[in-house]
């Protein structure tokens, strides 16, 4: 009798340590991981730029030009100015009516300008940007680019394009031009972009998203 109860009482020991056993076993569930908010992206650069010609002291607009060329031919040279008019009369030299009418944007803020050219070859997309003298020599076998500050030269009867070593935090540019170099390479339209930007919020992926853009297209031996 003893011993069917102290194996009786062992029974019921185990199932007990079974039943204290069970109780710890908790499952913990996952949390959910948190989403990482990207601060909404909102431009209040509303700078007007463009492109124009300039003859005497009227500036033109540029939309869209079309020229035959070879490699080395100029395809142009397109003066900057922080407006979007279609025909502006220049009361003063074009250096210093540019310097002057970018101070009334760039007053209060730290504006930089930029540039991106964009063309298709026979295998690919090519798109770069501009932001200074040493990025002009970027695809330097299709396009020949060249950045000039006006206002830095005004009075002199000639003078080249901005040097990396003469480039500085207060330079202008005023004016591009465009030299064909592989030029038979290029098998569609060209797209040249100028851009102003006071950050790198501006970019994503390095695509300028900002509101201060404006584009011309080039048209080079009718490919448009």
């Amino acid at each position: 009798m003893k011993k069917i109860l102290i194996i009786l009482s062992l029974v019921l020991l185990c199932c007990a340590c079974g039943k204290v056993e069970k109780t710890k076993i908790v499952k913990r569930e996952k949390k959910p991981k948190e989403e990482v908010k990207v601060p909404e992206y909102n431009d209040l650069n509303n700078t007007p730029i463009a492109f124009y010609s300039l003859s005497g002291n009227t500036l033109t607009k540029l939309n869209t030009i079309n020229k035959n060329v070879s490699p080395l031919d100029d395809i142009g040279i397109f003066q900057i100015y922080p407006s979007t008019e279609d025909k502006i009369i220049l009361n003063e030299n074009f250096g210093l009516s540019f310097h002057n009418k970018w101070q009334e944007f760039n007053t209060n803020n730290n504006l930089k300008m930029g540039f991106n050219i964009k063309f298709n070859t026979n295998d690919e997309t090519i798109s770069y940007n501009i932001y200074s003298p040493s990025n002009t020599f970027e695809k330097w076998q299709y396009l020949m680019n060249y950045l000039y500050d006006d206002y830095a030269n005004m009075g002199k009867s000639f003078y080249s394009h901005i040097e990396d070593n003469e480039y500085n935090e207060n330079s202008l540019f005023t004016s591009f031009k465009m030299q064909a170099a592989e030029i038979d390479k290029i098998n569609s339209k060209i797209e040249l972009t100028v851009f102003t930007y006071d950050g790198e919020d501006d970019f994503l992926d390095n695509e300028y998203r900002g509101n201060s853009k404006y584009t011309l297209n080039i048209c080079v031996n009718n490919k448009c």
